[in-house]
């Protein structure tokens, strides 16, 4: 079966100041069960402006894996 992945980003800033992926999102357009999703606790927490365009708050992120984790795993995903 063909794997033809879309890709979704988020960063943990609203500017082009360099930051951490906080959402790693991948899906096969044709096999919905190929599927990735993750949130990742940044280094830096996320203003109140961020929390507020992207959905997620702080206290939401609190629980999730570090960005290298996540990364990790999105990574080995992408290479099935």
């Amino acid at each position: 079966m063909k794997r033809e992945l879309i890709i979704q980003l988020e960063a943990n800033v609203l500017t082009s100041k360099k930051g951490e992926r906080i959402q790693y999102y991948a899906l096969n357009r044709w096999d919905e069960n190929d599927e990735f999703d993750e949130w990742a606790k940044p280094l830096e927490a996320l203003s109140s402006e961020a929390e507020r365009i992207l959905g997620v708050t702080n206290a939401q992120l609190e629980c999730c894996r570090s960005t290298d984790a996540a990364l990790e795993d999105f990574r080995s995903f992408l290479k099935k």
